[in-house]
């Protein structure tokens, strides 16, 4: 919003994990809390859904290393890739009403038939390093999608309630209930705050022409935020900007990371050292370096790619050392 709306107040900003279209994103928290309220699935099954995915994916980007470089390319399939109970509910086998909460989390929010917001990527639900303490272990679903005493104690929930009692239609509704929202007739209601609040305006001209620079990463395993608007915001201001979008923008993706950090991909990052030498010195950041760190120790690192570019193995050496991967095209 700062390189948007006022341009001259920073020569360089790194943006983590940012909430371009927060509107959509708390009407995309209500759709997944609605969708549990109704169906709920269990916290505990998360580890089955985990396992199916990267059984399925782990390895498309040429490294079975318990990372997936690209959610976007796995092809999961709740429906198809999971255990269905034959009867009943039980704790290895999902339901079919079960199989149909997945089914919407992972699909777009939808509004008179047409996608309205992107679904919930398919790689977070394994299990990793909490968001706020780093140390409990716990899948990326936990607390944010699916709550730890039900559907209305999600992260979700609680967030997506807040926004439509207080901020959403320009006067505090103290009571509304979340699940009154009608996503085919009130989505015109929003567009005064839209306008506020959401930070989408692909022009950054008058930022680069006074010599701005921005770097922005994101987590693919991001279960707060969807990763996709980063993406979806970059490739938007590439297309009104042109080729030169590279030359004071860079988008970085995540892979493994939770929302803003932890997760279990490499999750430390100095993304403001590489600012200041692209800004001071015309240093271009051709490739960061992530770390994931456990009790003081480090467990590997990775190469970051200013996307669409991505990071593949050389063939030899640890999949555990960045200095064995490369920066390339997909």
């Amino acid at each position: 919003m700062s390189a948007q709306r006022f341009p001259g107040d920073f020569d360089g900003i790194v943006v983590g994990a940012p909430v371009l279209n927060i509107v959509d994103t708390f009407l995309w928290s209500a759709w997944n809390a609605r969708t549990l309220d109704r169906s709920p699935v269990p916290l505990a099954k998360m580890s089955l859904v985990g396992d199916a995915v990267f059984k399925k994916c782990d390895a498309l980007d040429g490294a079975a290393d318990g990372l997936i470089d690209d959610p976007r390319q796995c092809k999961f399939d709740p429906a198809a890739d999971l255990p269905k109970c034959a009867s009943g509910d039980g704790p290895d086998c999902f339901t079919a009403a079960q199989i149909d909460s997945l089914k919407t989390i992972y699909g777009d929010m939808v509004s008179n038939g047409q996608p309205q917001f992107f679904g919930q990527l398919p790689g977070a639900e394994k299990i990793g390093a909490d968001f706020i303490t780093l140390r409990q272990k716990v899948s990326g679903w936990d607390e944010w999608i699916i709550g730890r005493s039900g559907p209305a104690s999600s992260r979700h929930w609680l967030y997506s309630e807040a926004f439509l009692r207080h901020m959403a239609f320009g006067r505090p509704e103290p009571a509304y209930d979340i699940r009154k929202f009608d996503y085919d007739k009130d989505l015109p209601r929003l567009t005064e705050i839209r306008r506020l609040l959401n930070a989408q305006d692909p022009d950054l001209s008058e930022f680069k022409a006074r010599g701005g620079k921005i770097v922005m990463y994101f987590g693919w395993a991001d279960t707060a935020l969807s990763p996709l608007m980063g993406i979806d915001y970059y490739e938007k201001v590439a297309a009104t900007m042109g080729p030169s979008t590279r030359d004071f923008y860079r988008l970085f993706m995540m892979p493994g990371m939770f929302h803003c950090r932890g997760g279990f991909g490499p999750d430390r990052l100095d993304a403001l050292t590489p600012l200041i030498n692209w800004v001071e010195n015309g240093t271009v950041p051709d490739r960061l370096v992530a770390t994931q760190m456990e009790d003081g120790k480090l467990l590997r690192s990775r190469p970051l790619c200013p996307y669409p570019q991505v990071a593949r193995h050389s063939g030899s050496g640890s999949l555990d050392d960045a200095a064995n991967f490369t920066c390339r095209a997909p």
